[in-house]
């Protein structure tokens, strides 16, 4: 078996067929220089010579975040692919199969429910959703399984299962160790997004240091109790031939930024590393004495499994990885904190009443049931906190000209309705970027190079991003780049001008 890292969570797995041909599958192919949903660039960013790569039998989708579902990849990925690959999708992903059809032609699209397994010529394909309890904006994520009958790889993606849980890590067990008896691959991804964003946000030296310590030894204490034994009977780390890889990072400021901006900025990102994950898992193992390898796949890398045994095998031929990792290195003394505007991302005048009837509509009809069934707190807590008031304000026009309003829920009239002006809201919120979600064009994250206008947070604006209760939301946005890249438009025409600021 043979995985290479394509940066980020990009990868292509390897396994061979019972009639000793390989199957080989690329996984959340985000290929470009920039992300369209985090509005940053890649790190490192990769040239493919697809004439020089070994073909592609199928491609892998696991979840709708641009950074693993990137429209300008998949349009690029269907002009150059020598042979034509299978689609795997997860059914989370099913009411894209459309966008797919139309966009990608030719390529025949395959959905994976829970549980149930696809033949791909010899090697078969299964999917299944994290077990978590709390809602997150990656809950279409599936966690995909490969196996040949000797030998499995566990692809993690974004999913994060909670192995520390030990009835969750037993059926892990259970499934690694029957689709892999020879040998098995457990592959993860770990941004330590956490980590870098407090660095990024804090305001001061001594803010960012004392956020990072904890950052460290809360992933420290994650790690450990990620691999530490803990009562499951059927456990793939405790089991010869298991190895574990890790993948990720990936994300940074797009590298079209003045050049100082962006070197400094790669002082300050990624304070905790691959490295650091991967040598806490190594020591937990060793203490526990448990048979298990675990190393980091880097951009670039590719490491092939014999006899349960990872080696480095070298470069992944065909692809230049065109920036170093001694690149980036974070330095806690530097001294640049986030001075991101408190701006519109699109700072225009637009129709200021049809806006404030979309934001009632998503208000009322997206954010109330999200509030009512989150529970975190519940809503009652949440109104009798502030008085009896829950407030959300909008600001209509730009940065230079707004009129500001407010939506407010109460016990006396539990739906948000529009109320006088005062005192300080919870949340706030340009009515500029709303009407961007609202019509595909802005996601969780473009508001990254921002600064919320106000409120002590912002659910309203992370509801949004929840994929079942915006499908809709989402199936706009991934049409949208569809479009831009079918027109040769690219993703860095998309996010450059939102950095502006920085020239």
């Amino acid at each position: 078996m043979k995985i290479e890292a394509l940066g980020h969570s990009a990868f292509v797995a390897t396994l061979e067929r019972e009639d000793g041909t390989p199957f080989r599958l690329l996984a959340d192919p985000w290929l470009d220089d920039h992300v369209i949903g985090d509005v940053g660039g890649r790190f490192p960013r990769v040239r493919a010579d697809w004439s020089q790569i070994d073909s592609i039998d199928a491609v892998w989708i696991s979840h709708s975040h641009t950074d693993h579902l990137c429209p300008y990849s998949l349009i690029e990925l269907h002009r150059q692919l020598k042979e034509t690959p299978d689609l795997l999708i997860p059914s989370s992903l099913a009411y894209l199969t459309e966008v797919f059809t139309e966009y990608l032609p030719g390529w025949p699209i395959t959905v994976i429910e829970q549980d149930t397994a696809v033949d791909q010529g010899g090697i078969r394909a299964r999917a299944f959703f994290n077990l978590r309890q709390q809602a997150t904006n990656e809950d279409d994520c599936m966690i995909l399984l490969l196996d040949n009958g000797r030998e499995a790889i566990l692809s993690e993606a974004d999913a994060v299962l909670p192995m520390e849980d030990p009835e969750i890590r037993e059926m892990v067990g259970e499934l690694l160790l029957d689709a892999g008896p020879d040998q098995r691959v457990f592959l993860t991804t770990r941004n330590e997004l956490e980590a870098t964003m407090g660095s990024v946000d804090a305001p001061d030296r001594e803010s960012r240091l004392q956020v990072v310590s904890e950052q460290r030894n809360e992933t420290t204490q994650l790690a450990e109790a990620e691999i530490v034994p803990n009562g499951a009977e059927s456990c793939p780390w405790q089991a010869e031939g298991t190895v574990r890889i890790v993948i990720g990072q990936g994300i940074t400021l797009p590298h079209t930024l003045p050049a100082e901006t962006y070197t400094a900025w790669n002082r300050v990102m990624f304070p905790i590393r691959l490295e650091d994950r991967v040598r806490i898992e190594q020591e937990a193992a060793l203490r526990e004495g448990l048979p298990l390898q675990v190393l980091a796949l880097h951009g670039g890398e590719s490491v092939v499994v014999e006899q349960g045994n990872a080696q480095l095998a070298g470069t992944v031929a065909g692809l230049e990885v065109l920036d170093q990792e001694q690149q980036r290195y974070f330095d806690g003394n530097t001294e640049i904190f986030a001075d991101f505007p408190v701006a519109p991302l699109r700072d225009e005048n637009r129709e200021s009443e049809a806006q404030h009837q979309q934001i009632i509509h998503f208000l009322q009809e997206r954010y109330l049931p999200y509030l009512i069934g989150q529970r975190q707190p519940a809503i009652e807590h949440r109104i009798s906190h502030y008085d009896g008031n829950y407030r959300v304000r909008v600001r209509y026009g730009t940065a230079n000209s707004w009129t500001p309003r407010d939506y407010v829920i109460r016990f006396e009239n539990l739906h948000f309705e529009e109320g006088a002006v005062e005192g300080d809201a919870q949340e706030e919120y340009w009515a500029n970027d709303l009407d961007d979600y609202f019509q595909g064009i802005a996601d969780d994250f473009t508001t990254f190079c921002r600064s919320f206008p106000g409120g002590d947070n912002h659910e309203f604006w992370d509801c949004l991003g929840m994929p079942f209760l915006n499908d809709d939301l989402v199936a706009k946005k991934i049409r949208y780049h569809f479009q831009r890249a079918q027109r040769g438009e690219t993703a860095q025409s998309f996010v450059s001008p939102l950095w502006d600021f920085t020239r």
